[in-house]
């Protein structure tokens, strides 16, 4: 006898005993177990994965869904195929919309092996440049450089086709020191130079170790693009009020709407690199000319003022005081490097702040500060401190001393430190480093994993997040008890009560479950000394959540608490306040709603979660949302309670799921 679950629409059925086969309507088949949840949102790009033809239909090759799982062939799900014939349904993998909607879609297989379906991400392969024209691509849901090493000029005019902005592209690279959290997506392209769309070549995903930084991308401008642009009144070549020429005249830009990425426009036009920046109100001093330019909206994607939105020539309503600015700082406020050493992950630790670059003192360093700066170098693996004048002592300022990092930050500037150029060292106190280039094993940075706590009423709770392989993703609650939830507590830094919450209790992630089956004593100092699988092993889908400093909550019966008690308790939460009440209504009597259904998840200490509510539709189906099954649900997890007619309690009935 088989387990029953069908879907229609976007409802799910599901068959409680004694069994009763009813067959599933075919045009929701696609409905198993609910949609995948939405990822990220784009902005400013260029995909055109998902263009329709003019009846409505996608005929394209894009075959990943939004959370990035393959989609499986049509042929396997024949019924489906003579549904609906000449929609381009047949022998490959390819999303498709069948019935007209408005976004592809295809069936995948979840990590059970039960069949689910998702929409396509139409985004997948939109690409986009940074600052002097760094490549970013969108894969899997992600936001991700490529690897400079076999970076060629076919494939950085494919971007520029790609962008719209050239058919002619110009490859180049740049140093990855301080990208942060920013993952290498391709080791290359390899396009021909004919292709409309970097996905269509015939690339490699990360295999190695990338050795020459990241891909850049310089599109020859059309012909005729490109009004002469100049900075003016700025202390630096690379900051001052713009002024465009235009008519034989030098004028200025009116501010509205001037924001970041006209700056980045406006600085990759003039050649500049870096962390551009938006001024207003005349930072700069006001123009003499004319105001040539209002209302610039450019996207960030183009390679001249001239591609952008903007008002006609001379047309504004502003004075000389609104005139426009930019500061095209060559390097970010924040950017670390390392300099004087003979290899690209050893050196000297130097910081940019303030337009200047300076060294780091080496009062107080450790080896957790030298874990958190090759972090966010990019270097994954573990960190060791350099020997005393290892490297060339620096020259000029010396910007950072006493920094005391915990371990869980993803910059150096998160750590404590002292004021900026505050120190009583010699260069000769100059820190350094040795990163680890190519390891991403939880083994190897067990005692450096940063966790956070997201989606919690306060800064004291949320779900669990740990970064690994340049990506935050969540903890799987099997076997997640106080000793875990300990752990994570400590390594946040807090010392009370740590209380451990399962079955996705403080709101449900949507990045990828990163450890699953973790095994703390409550001994250890941070989350990655009790790992024991490895990232992304896991057949899970209930996400792990703590509290810390938890106080527990006491029961309604006892009211006898008295007032020194609760002035003692002055500066914490007495009670945790994700409590629940019902406002208005009428009271009920017990059966007398007797079609609703209960599902409740059973966790792993005997308690039951209310999953989703239902409705019974006959004496051996239910009715829920498909959304309550979006991840891999276990059906031997979900118990229905029924509000039959019953003296005491409601009827436990028990599920079953039919596998097609």
């Amino acid at each position: 006898m088989k387990n029953q679950l069908t879907v229609c629409g976007r409802m799910v059925l599901l068959q409680v005993f004694p069994l009763l086969h009813l067959l599933p309507c075919l045009g929701s088949v696609k409905a198993f177990l609910g949609s995948q949840p939405s990822q990220n949102n784009l902005q400013n790009t260029v995909s055109g994965a998902c263009e329709m033809e003019p009846l409505g239909y996608y005929n394209g090759s894009l075959s990943v869904t939004l959370s990035g799982s393959a989609c499986l062939n049509w042929l396997d799900f024949p019924d489906y195929v003579h549904q609906y014939p000449n929609r381009g349904l047949g022998n490959h993998n390819y999303c498709r919309n069948p019935e007209g909607g408005a976004t592809p879609w295809c069936f995948y297989q979840l990590a059970s092996g039960a069949v689910g379906w998702a929409n396509c991400d139409c985004s997948q392969g939109a690409v986009r440049l940074i600052q002097s024209g760094r490549v970013e691509l969108y894969f899997n849901g992600l936001w991700g450089t490529i690897c400079g090493d076999d970076w060629t000029d076919w494939d950085a005019s494919v971007v520029c086709r790609q962008l719209g902005l050239s058919e002619i592209g110009t490859a180049q690279r740049e140093s990855y020191s301080g990208l942060g959290p920013i993952p290498f997506h391709l080791q290359s392209a390899n396009c021909r130079g004919d292709e409309k769309m970097l996905l269509q070549c015939s690339y490699q995903e990360m295999f190695r170790t990338c050795k020459h930084g990241n891909a850049v991308a310089k599109c020859a401008p059309p012909q005729g693009v490109g009004s002469p642009l100049r900075l003016v009144g700025g202390k630096k070549s690379f900051e001052g009020r713009v002024e465009v020429y235009h008519g034989g005249l030098w004028g200025t830009i009116c501010d509205d709407q001037w924001d970041d990425k006209d700056a980045e426009v406006i600085c990759r036009q003039l050649g500049f690199s870096g962390s551009p920046k938006a001024v207003s109100w005349a930072q700069f001093g006001q123009g003499l000319g004319p105001i040539l330019l209002d209302e610039v909206e450019c996207s960030g994607n183009e390679l001249s003022l001239d591609q952008c939105k903007k008002s006609s020539w001379e047309e504004h309503n502003c004075d000389h005081i609104e005139d426009a600015g930019v500061i095209c700082d060559p390097f970010a406020e924040g950017t670390i490097r390392l300099a004087g050493g003979h290899k690209p992950n050893e050196g000297r630790v130097e910081v940019y702040h303030n337009g200047s670059w300076g060294c780091v003192c080496d009062d107080g360093w450790t080896g957790i500060n030298a874990q958190v700066a090759c972090r966010q170098l990019g270097f994954s693996g573990p960190a060791q401190l350099a020997a005393e004048g290892e490297f060339a002592s620096g020259q000029g300022f010396i910007l950072l001393d006493d920094v005391a990092c915990t371990g869980s930050e993803l910059s150096l500037f998160d750590c404590p430190h002292s004021n900026w150029g505050q120190h009583d060292c010699s260069h000769e106190e100059d820190v350094g480093v040795h990163c680890s280039p190519d390891s991403n094993r939880i083994t190897e940075e067990a005692t450096g994993i940063p966790v956070r706590l997201v989606d919690g009423n306060g800064t004291k709770e949320g779900r669990v997040e740990v970064f690994l392989n340049g990506q935050w993703g969540s903890v799987c609650d099997h076997g997640w008890t106080d000793r875990d939830a300990a752990v994570v507590c400590k390594q946040m830094g807090y010392s009370g009560i740590a209380k451990a919450k399962s079955m996705a209790y403080l709101a449900e992630g949507h990045a990828p479950i990163h450890l699953d089956k973790v095994e703390c004593s409550g001994t250890e100092h941070t989350l990655g000394e009790c790992v024991t699988r490895k990232s992304n092993i896991h057949s899970c889908w209930k996400d792990a959540g703590v509290i810390c400093d938890y106080i527990e909550e006491e029961e309604e019966n006892q009211a006898n608490t008295n007032a020194g008690s609760i002035f003692g308790m002055c500066g914490r939460r007495l009670l945790h306040h994700r409590k629940k009440r019902i406002i208005g209504g009428n009271k009920s009597l017990r059966g007398g709603w007797p079609w609703q259904v209960s599902l409740r998840l059973k966790g792993f200490h005997r308690d039951a979660r209310l999953l989703c509510g239902a409705t019974l539709i006959s004496n051996c189906w239910v009715l829920t949302a498909a959304h309550c099954f979006k991840r891999e649900v276990i059906l031997k997890d979900i118990t229905p309670g029924l509000g039959a007619p019953t003296p005491k309690k409601s009827v436990q009935i028990p599920l079953w799921k039919e596998v097609h």
